[in-house]
């Protein structure tokens, strides 16, 4: 997914440490990449949402991905951020989730 995020400009996710917390007393590592947009102070964090058969936000357990957005969001471009992610061919969906409104909202605390 990374791969065809930076094909967009002005994209550039990296792979950063492994995301790591326990669910169900069980360790549990999610791919997790980074882009730092500097020009609008904004931070994307793309996760991957399954570690084996457990998923990061199980109420979400369609979903390979996710992306968070963080930063000065006065700044951030919703539209063609969604725009952009429409032109990768193996998209199915993108869909905007409020993290306030998740039970396992707990398992990003920390991201």
């Amino acid at each position: 997914m990374a791969w065809f995020l930076n094909k967009i400009n002005p994209y550039k996710f990296s792979r950063v440490d492994d995301y790591e917390l326990e669910i169900t007393s069980k360790p549990c590592t999610f791919a997790q990449f980074s882009f730092v947009d500097e020009e609008s102070h904004t931070t994307y964090i793309l996760l991957s949402n399954k570690d084996e058969s457990l998923f990061l936000i199980p109420e979400l357990k369609n979903f390979d991905y996710l992306l968070l957005i963080k930063g000065a969001l006065d700044f951030f471009e919703e539209e063609t951020l969604k725009n952009n992610i429409k032109t990768i061919p193996t998209i199915q969906i993108i869909f905007e989730v409020e993290t306030e409104k998740l039970k396992s909202k707990q398992n990003l605390i920390y991201v």
